[in-house]
């Protein structure tokens, strides 16, 4: 069984892919296996699917969500991780973070990745602003994976459905770190920087007014839930922070966006419905882990 799938989207970016496909071949293990994920759009002139890398097609015009959670559910290993074309590995650079999974209950762990061009290095998204999607560079802070880089257990990645499918990849970020957070799940940040990306391609666009839009009715969806730790300000708050927002505008569109996604309540069912079958599914996945025969024998005596 290979110790690490790696998911390569094709996401019609020739150049991009051979990119990311020659670092990770070049510094790989051989019990590592390659998935590369398109549409229909990747003709594979190289034969890569004979022999260096599995080709998983989906529907043509399906989301990147819906390419990875298919991808995913054709994996093999225990671990998986998705590298967007044009981002670049060091060697083992995995080692940090499969050491952090084996033997602990870490559900995923977040990976710096350095913008190949500033230098700057962004660790994931920060859990203390969610549902606003902020970056976050502090490998010692509270924070969620981005979708390129992260490593996840797939066992529990398939078990709470995977990347949200009803919106863009950054939004699929923040309704991820969300229910991650509504579902307590632990996880970890690597230290070391092994990943190199061009910030476009490594954390996606900024948030703007749909971004803004989008996180609002996230907000909204997950105010919802109970013990979510999530809640909605009040609509005088709202609008105030809309007022001091006109003074930058860089921000001001995400935050009409915000207001305007709070007031719609566009995913409120389906979110409710998602954290209810995940948590279901990560209740009935803990029942079913195999405690060491030490361990038993304590909680056995424990119930006796």
């Amino acid at each position: 069984m290979p110790c690490l799938s790696i998911i390569v989207p094709h996401l019609n970016d020739d150049s991009g892919l051979e990119v990311t496909l020659l670092s990770i071949l070049e510094n790989r293990e051989s019990d590592f296996e390659v998935l590369i994920a398109h549409d229909g759009g990747f003709t594979d002139p190289y034969g890569l699917g004979q022999d260096e890398a599995v080709l998983i097609e989906s529907s043509r015009g399906a989301s990147l969500s819906s390419q990875i959670n298919l991808a995913v559910a054709s994996a093999c290993s225990p671990y998986i991780q998705v590298l967007m074309p044009g981002s670049t590995v060091d060697e083992r650079w995995f080692d940090e973070a499969i050491e952090i999974l084996d033997g602990s209950t870490v559900s995923a762990v977040c990976m710096p990745i350095e913008d190949a061009q500033s230098e700057k290095v962004f660790v994931g998204l920060a859990s203390d602003s969610l549902p606003h999607r902020r970056l976050s560079s502090d490998v010692n802070a509270a924070t969620v994976p981005l979708m390129c880089g992260g490593v996840f257990r797939k066992k529990t990645f398939r078990a709470i459905g995977g990347w949200f499918d009803h919106s863009s990849t950054e939004v699929s970020e923040v309704e991820l770190g969300l229910l991650i957070m509504a579902l307590r799940l632990e996880i970890a940040t690597a230290s070391n920087v092994g990943l190199h990306a061009p910030k476009r391609v490594a954390v996606g666009h900024e948030p703007g007014f749909e971004i803004g839009r989008a996180c609002g009715q996230l907000a909204c969806a997950f105010a919802s839930i109970e013990d979510s730790g999530i809640a909605i300000d009040s609509l005088a708050r709202r609008l105030g922070h809309l007022a001091s927002g006109l003074m930058s505008p860089k921000t001001v569109a995400e935050r009409l966006g915000w207001v305007m996604g709070i007031r719609e309540r566009a995913f409120v069912r389906t979110v409710q419905a998602r954290v209810e079958l995940a948590s279901e599914a990560m209740a009935e996945k803990r029942s079913t882990i195999t405690l060491p025969n030490a361990t038993r024998a304590q909680e056995q005596r424990r119930a006796a």
